[in-house]
Protein backbone atom coordinates (compact mmCIF):
# COMPACT_ATOMS: atom_id res chain seq x y z
CA UNK A 1 0.00 0.00 0.00
CA UNK A 2 1.29 3.91 -0.69
CA UNK A 3 2.53 5.35 2.34
CA UNK A 4 2.62 8.93 3.38
CA UNK A 5 5.65 10.74 3.56
CA UNK A 6 7.14 13.57 3.13
CA UNK A 7 10.16 13.31 0.20
CA UNK A 8 11.56 10.11 -1.19
CA UNK A 9 13.89 9.60 -4.45
CA UNK A 10 12.77 6.70 -6.69
CA UNK A 11 16.40 5.47 -8.04
CA UNK A 12 15.84 3.16 -10.92
CA UNK A 13 19.42 1.89 -12.11
CA UNK A 14 18.49 0.35 -15.05
CA UNK A 15 21.73 -1.47 -17.25
CA UNK A 16 21.97 1.74 -19.79
CA UNK A 17 20.07 4.46 -17.86
CA UNK A 18 19.77 5.57 -14.57
CA UNK A 19 16.37 7.50 -14.09
CA UNK A 20 15.55 9.21 -10.18
CA UNK A 21 12.28 10.68 -9.67
CA UNK A 22 11.70 12.68 -6.50
CA UNK A 23 8.52 12.28 -4.99
CA UNK A 24 6.66 14.80 -2.30
CA UNK A 25 3.64 14.14 -0.35
CA UNK A 26 2.02 17.71 -0.03
CA UNK A 27 -1.26 17.00 1.71
CA UNK A 28 -3.23 15.48 -0.47
CA UNK A 29 -1.34 15.71 -3.22
CA UNK A 30 1.69 14.02 -4.88
CA UNK A 31 4.15 16.53 -6.15
CA UNK A 32 7.38 15.62 -8.80
CA UNK A 33 10.08 17.91 -6.75
CA UNK A 34 12.63 16.76 -8.96
CA UNK A 35 13.99 14.65 -11.89
CA UNK A 36 16.76 13.52 -13.46
CA UNK A 37 18.20 11.06 -16.27
CA UNK A 38 21.76 10.19 -17.14
CA UNK A 39 23.31 7.27 -19.44
CA UNK A 40 25.75 4.68 -18.18
CA UNK A 41 27.94 2.69 -20.17
CA UNK A 42 28.56 -0.54 -17.85
CA UNK A 43 27.81 -1.69 -14.78
CA UNK A 44 31.50 -0.25 -13.45
CA UNK A 45 30.55 3.24 -13.58
CA UNK A 46 27.13 3.50 -12.22
CA UNK A 47 28.28 4.66 -8.45
CA UNK A 48 29.82 7.52 -10.54
CA UNK A 49 26.94 8.50 -13.14
CA UNK A 50 24.77 8.37 -10.13
CA UNK A 51 26.84 11.20 -8.14
CA UNK A 52 26.67 12.81 -11.50
CA UNK A 53 23.04 12.49 -11.23
CA UNK A 54 22.38 13.63 -7.73
CA UNK A 55 24.64 16.83 -8.51
CA UNK A 56 22.79 17.79 -11.40
CA UNK A 57 18.66 16.81 -10.12
CA UNK A 58 19.10 19.23 -6.52
CA UNK A 59 17.26 16.82 -5.01
CA UNK A 60 15.58 17.85 -1.25
CA UNK A 61 15.41 14.61 0.07
CA UNK A 62 18.49 11.99 0.73
CA UNK A 63 16.11 9.85 1.69
CA UNK A 64 16.34 6.54 -1.57
CA UNK A 65 14.44 3.47 -2.74
CA UNK A 66 15.38 1.78 -5.74
CA UNK A 67 15.36 -1.94 -6.85
CA UNK A 68 17.17 -5.01 -7.83
CA UNK A 69 16.41 -7.49 -10.52
CA UNK A 70 17.67 -9.68 -13.29
CA UNK A 71 19.17 -13.43 -12.57
CA UNK A 72 19.67 -12.76 -8.82
CA UNK A 73 15.74 -12.67 -8.35
CA UNK A 74 13.51 -15.09 -8.61
CA UNK A 75 9.00 -15.20 -8.91
CA UNK A 76 7.97 -18.24 -7.68
CA UNK A 77 3.69 -19.22 -7.89
CA UNK A 78 2.90 -21.52 -4.74
CA UNK A 79 -0.33 -23.46 -3.07
CA UNK A 80 -0.62 -22.63 0.45
CA UNK A 81 -3.10 -23.29 3.00
CA UNK A 82 -5.28 -20.56 4.03
CA UNK A 83 -3.82 -18.53 7.32
CA UNK A 84 -3.29 -15.21 8.12
CA UNK A 85 -1.40 -12.68 6.18
CA UNK A 86 0.99 -11.74 8.64
CA UNK A 87 1.56 -15.31 9.56
CA UNK A 88 2.99 -15.78 5.57
CA UNK A 89 6.11 -14.65 5.18
CA UNK A 90 7.55 -16.72 8.06
CA UNK A 91 5.55 -20.16 6.56
CA UNK A 92 6.89 -19.37 2.77
CA UNK A 93 10.42 -18.73 4.57
CA UNK A 94 10.29 -22.51 5.71
CA UNK A 95 9.77 -24.40 2.94
CA UNK A 96 11.19 -21.68 0.33
CA UNK A 97 14.13 -24.26 0.18
CA UNK A 98 11.58 -26.17 -2.26
CA UNK A 99 10.83 -23.39 -4.69
CA UNK A 100 14.21 -21.37 -5.22
CA UNK A 101 17.54 -22.10 -6.62
CA UNK A 102 19.27 -20.24 -3.65
CA UNK A 103 20.30 -21.43 -0.36
CA UNK A 104 17.62 -19.96 1.88
CA UNK A 105 20.08 -18.30 4.12
CA UNK A 106 21.53 -15.83 1.50
CA UNK A 107 18.29 -14.62 0.06
CA UNK A 108 15.95 -11.93 1.34
CA UNK A 109 12.48 -13.09 0.85
CA UNK A 110 9.01 -11.65 0.39
CA UNK A 111 5.39 -13.14 -0.30
CA UNK A 112 2.10 -11.23 -1.47
CA UNK A 113 -1.23 -13.50 -1.46
CA UNK A 114 -3.03 -13.43 -4.91
CA UNK A 115 -5.92 -15.21 -4.87
CA UNK A 116 -8.31 -17.71 -2.35
CA UNK A 117 -9.05 -20.82 -4.18
CA UNK A 118 -10.83 -24.33 -3.42
CA UNK A 119 -8.76 -27.68 -3.54
CA UNK A 120 -9.59 -30.78 -5.25
CA UNK A 121 -11.12 -31.13 -1.31
CA UNK A 122 -13.17 -28.32 -1.42
CA UNK A 123 -10.91 -26.91 0.94
CA UNK A 124 -8.99 -23.15 1.08
CA UNK A 125 -5.91 -22.37 -0.08
CA UNK A 126 -4.18 -19.90 -1.12
CA UNK A 127 -2.18 -18.33 -4.13
CA UNK A 128 0.87 -16.94 -3.35
CA UNK A 129 3.83 -15.00 -5.12
CA UNK A 130 6.94 -15.66 -3.26
CA UNK A 131 9.81 -13.57 -4.42
CA UNK A 132 13.48 -14.08 -3.40
CA UNK A 133 16.38 -12.09 -3.86
CA UNK A 134 20.21 -12.65 -3.32
CA UNK A 135 21.20 -10.61 0.13
CA UNK A 136 24.30 -9.78 -1.34
CA UNK A 137 23.03 -8.19 -4.26
CA UNK A 138 20.48 -6.27 -1.97
CA UNK A 139 23.29 -5.24 0.28
CA UNK A 140 25.68 -4.08 -2.42
CA UNK A 141 23.08 -1.25 -3.72
CA UNK A 142 22.65 -0.34 -0.19
CA UNK A 143 26.31 0.17 0.04
CA UNK A 144 26.47 2.04 -2.72
CA UNK A 145 23.95 4.11 -1.93
CA UNK A 146 25.23 5.25 1.57
CA UNK A 147 28.89 5.42 0.32
CA UNK A 148 27.00 8.28 -1.81
CA UNK A 149 25.89 10.06 1.00
CA UNK A 150 22.15 8.85 0.33
CA UNK A 151 19.80 6.76 3.15
CA UNK A 152 18.60 3.79 1.42
CA UNK A 153 14.94 3.54 3.01
CA UNK A 154 14.01 0.55 0.27
CA UNK A 155 15.05 -1.87 -2.33
CA UNK A 156 12.29 -3.42 -4.23
CA UNK A 157 11.80 -5.22 -7.39
CA UNK A 158 10.95 -3.48 -10.51
CA UNK A 159 7.78 -5.31 -11.53
CA UNK A 160 5.98 -4.85 -7.81
CA UNK A 161 7.45 -0.54 -8.33
CA UNK A 162 5.28 -0.86 -11.99
CA UNK A 163 2.20 -1.92 -9.63
CA UNK A 164 2.66 1.11 -7.00
CA UNK A 165 2.85 3.59 -9.94
CA UNK A 166 -0.28 1.84 -11.27
CA UNK A 167 -1.71 2.39 -7.56
CA UNK A 168 -0.81 5.42 -7.74
CA UNK A 169 -2.31 6.78 -10.78
CA UNK A 170 -5.63 4.91 -9.56
CA UNK A 171 -5.31 7.37 -6.63
CA UNK A 172 -4.36 10.95 -8.82
CA UNK A 173 -6.94 9.82 -11.33
CA UNK A 174 -10.05 8.56 -9.53
CA UNK A 175 -12.65 6.99 -11.66
CA UNK A 176 -10.26 6.36 -15.16
CA UNK A 177 -9.20 2.75 -14.15
CA UNK A 178 -12.32 0.06 -14.68
CA UNK A 179 -13.04 -1.45 -11.73
CA UNK A 180 -12.46 -5.49 -11.97
CA UNK A 181 -10.25 -4.67 -14.89
CA UNK A 182 -7.74 -7.10 -15.49
CA UNK A 183 -4.20 -4.78 -17.02
CA UNK A 184 -1.01 -5.99 -17.61
CA UNK A 185 1.96 -3.12 -17.14
CA UNK A 186 5.20 -4.21 -19.26
CA UNK A 187 8.04 -1.97 -18.78
CA UNK A 188 11.12 -2.60 -21.65
CA UNK A 189 14.12 -1.68 -20.46
CA UNK A 190 17.76 -2.52 -22.36
CA UNK A 191 18.32 -5.64 -21.17
CA UNK A 192 15.09 -6.97 -19.66
CA UNK A 193 10.77 -6.57 -19.54
CA UNK A 194 9.16 -6.45 -16.55
CA UNK A 195 5.75 -7.69 -16.16
CA UNK A 196 2.95 -7.11 -13.48
CA UNK A 197 -0.53 -7.91 -13.78
CA UNK A 198 -3.02 -6.28 -12.07
CA UNK A 199 -6.59 -6.71 -11.04
CA UNK A 200 -8.32 -4.11 -8.86
CA UNK A 201 -4.84 -3.03 -7.84
CA UNK A 202 -3.17 -6.15 -6.92
CA UNK A 203 -0.65 -7.88 -8.63
CA UNK A 204 -1.30 -11.53 -9.59
CA UNK A 205 1.84 -12.04 -12.30
CA UNK A 206 4.66 -11.04 -11.70
CA UNK A 207 8.12 -11.96 -14.17
CA UNK A 208 10.95 -10.25 -15.80
CA UNK A 209 12.10 -11.69 -19.60
CA UNK A 210 15.50 -11.23 -20.50
CA UNK A 211 15.30 -9.63 -23.42
CA UNK A 212 15.24 -5.59 -24.02
CA UNK A 213 16.03 -2.67 -26.28
CA UNK A 214 19.48 -4.07 -26.99
CA UNK A 215 18.44 -6.67 -29.14
CA UNK A 216 16.55 -4.35 -31.15
CA UNK A 217 19.60 -1.94 -31.16
CA UNK A 218 21.99 -5.38 -32.07
CA UNK A 219 18.96 -6.71 -34.78
CA UNK A 220 19.53 -2.65 -36.77
CA UNK A 221 23.38 -2.88 -36.56
CA UNK A 222 23.60 -6.67 -37.74
CA UNK A 223 20.74 -5.85 -40.69
CA UNK A 224 22.10 -2.62 -41.82
CA UNK A 225 25.63 -3.81 -41.32
CA UNK A 226 26.44 -0.68 -38.82
CA UNK A 227 27.88 -0.01 -35.35
CA UNK A 228 25.88 -0.44 -32.01
CA UNK A 229 26.46 2.98 -31.54
CA UNK A 230 25.14 4.44 -34.81
CA UNK A 231 22.24 1.40 -34.33
CA UNK A 232 21.20 2.64 -31.02
CA UNK A 233 21.42 6.75 -32.39
CA UNK A 234 18.66 5.15 -35.08
CA UNK A 235 16.62 3.21 -33.05
CA UNK A 236 15.76 6.43 -30.44
CA UNK A 237 15.54 8.67 -33.31
CA UNK A 238 14.53 6.53 -37.34
CA UNK A 239 13.09 9.96 -38.47
CA UNK A 240 12.63 8.96 -42.41
CA UNK A 241 14.24 5.69 -41.26
CA UNK A 242 11.17 4.61 -39.47
CA UNK A 243 10.53 1.47 -41.95
CA UNK A 244 13.85 0.62 -42.01
CA UNK A 245 14.09 -0.08 -38.62
CA UNK A 246 10.45 -1.35 -38.37
CA UNK A 247 12.00 -3.89 -40.42
CA UNK A 248 15.03 -5.01 -39.23
CA UNK A 249 13.67 -5.35 -35.62
CA UNK A 250 10.10 -7.29 -36.31
CA UNK A 251 11.12 -10.90 -35.66
CA UNK A 252 13.00 -9.77 -32.52
CA UNK A 253 9.67 -7.87 -31.57
CA UNK A 254 7.72 -10.98 -32.84
CA UNK A 255 9.83 -12.98 -30.50
CA UNK A 256 9.67 -11.10 -27.37
CA UNK A 257 6.01 -10.47 -27.83
CA UNK A 258 5.44 -14.41 -27.96
CA UNK A 259 7.27 -14.67 -24.36
CA UNK A 260 5.01 -12.01 -23.03
CA UNK A 261 2.09 -13.55 -24.22
CA UNK A 262 3.13 -16.61 -22.34
CA UNK A 263 3.17 -14.92 -19.28
CA UNK A 264 -0.36 -13.84 -20.49
CA UNK A 265 -1.60 -17.69 -20.94
CA UNK A 266 -0.28 -18.79 -17.40
CA UNK A 267 -1.91 -15.79 -15.74
CA UNK A 268 -5.41 -16.83 -17.63
CA UNK A 269 -4.78 -20.96 -16.87
CA UNK A 270 -3.85 -19.98 -13.17
CA UNK A 271 -6.55 -17.45 -12.12
CA UNK A 272 -9.64 -17.76 -14.77
CA UNK A 273 -9.93 -14.53 -16.14
CA UNK A 274 -8.21 -12.56 -19.52
CA UNK A 275 -5.49 -9.78 -19.68
CA UNK A 276 -8.14 -7.03 -20.81
CA UNK A 277 -5.35 -4.45 -21.75
CA UNK A 278 -1.79 -3.92 -22.05
CA UNK A 279 0.21 -0.82 -20.82
CA UNK A 280 3.57 -0.39 -22.21
CA UNK A 281 6.65 1.57 -20.58
CA UNK A 282 10.35 1.88 -20.54
CA UNK A 283 12.75 3.03 -23.23
CA UNK A 284 11.35 0.83 -25.43
CA UNK A 285 8.11 2.28 -25.37
CA UNK A 286 8.85 5.16 -26.78
CA UNK A 287 9.11 3.31 -30.52
CA UNK A 288 6.89 4.83 -32.66
CA UNK A 289 5.62 1.53 -34.12
CA UNK A 290 5.77 -0.42 -30.56
CA UNK A 291 1.86 -0.31 -29.66
CA UNK A 292 1.04 -1.57 -33.47
CA UNK A 293 2.83 -4.43 -33.79
CA UNK A 294 2.31 -5.71 -29.92
CA UNK A 295 -1.39 -5.23 -29.88
CA UNK A 296 -1.03 -7.46 -32.99
CA UNK A 297 0.93 -9.88 -31.76
CA UNK A 298 -1.18 -9.78 -27.98
CA UNK A 299 -4.46 -9.65 -29.58
CA UNK A 300 -5.04 -6.84 -26.90
CA UNK A 301 -5.90 -3.30 -26.69
CA UNK A 302 -2.67 -2.15 -26.11
CA UNK A 303 -0.69 1.51 -25.73
CA UNK A 304 2.39 3.59 -24.05
CA UNK A 305 1.44 4.73 -20.23
CA UNK A 306 2.40 7.92 -19.26
CA UNK A 307 2.51 7.52 -15.03
CA UNK A 308 3.15 10.67 -14.59
CA UNK A 309 -0.47 11.65 -15.20
CA UNK A 310 -1.78 13.48 -12.65
CA UNK A 311 0.62 14.31 -11.04
CA UNK A 312 1.63 18.11 -9.97
CA UNK A 313 5.21 19.04 -10.61
CA UNK A 314 7.60 21.54 -9.01
CA UNK A 315 8.54 23.42 -12.14
CA UNK A 316 10.84 25.63 -10.72
CA UNK A 317 13.09 22.28 -9.96
CA UNK A 318 12.37 20.28 -13.04
CA UNK A 319 13.00 20.16 -16.28
CA UNK A 320 9.41 19.65 -17.55
CA UNK A 321 9.53 19.47 -21.11
CA UNK A 322 12.00 16.84 -20.96
CA UNK A 323 9.89 15.21 -17.74
CA UNK A 324 7.26 15.51 -20.20
CA UNK A 325 9.03 13.77 -23.22
CA UNK A 326 10.31 10.62 -21.52
CA UNK A 327 7.53 10.16 -19.09
CA UNK A 328 7.11 6.33 -19.78
CA UNK A 329 10.57 6.32 -19.09
CA UNK A 330 9.84 7.13 -15.15
CA UNK A 331 6.99 4.00 -13.87
CA UNK A 332 9.88 1.81 -11.85
CA UNK A 333 11.01 5.40 -10.80
CA UNK A 334 7.47 6.22 -9.72
CA UNK A 335 6.41 3.36 -8.03
CA UNK A 336 9.97 3.20 -5.92
CA UNK A 337 9.23 6.37 -5.23
CA UNK A 338 5.13 6.19 -4.07
CA UNK A 339 5.75 3.13 -2.17
CA UNK A 340 8.10 3.91 0.10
Amino acid sequence: MLKQRKSIVGLDIGSSSIKAVELTRDKYDFVITGYSQIEVHNEAARQEAIAELLRAARFRSKRVATAVSGKNVVFRYISMPEMPEDKLVQAVRLDADKYIPFAVEDVEIDAQKLALVQDGNNKNEMKVLLVAAKKSVVADHSRMLVELGLQPVAVGVDGFALGNAWELGDMVNPGIQDPGRTVALVDIGATKASINILRDNVSYFAREVPMGGQDLTNAIARRLGIEPAQAETMKRDPGAEVAVVQEAVAQVLEDLGNEINLSFDFFENQFDGEVQEVFLTGGTALLPFLEESFERIFEKRTKTWNPIEGLKVKADNVDVEALNQLAPQLAVAIGLAAAS
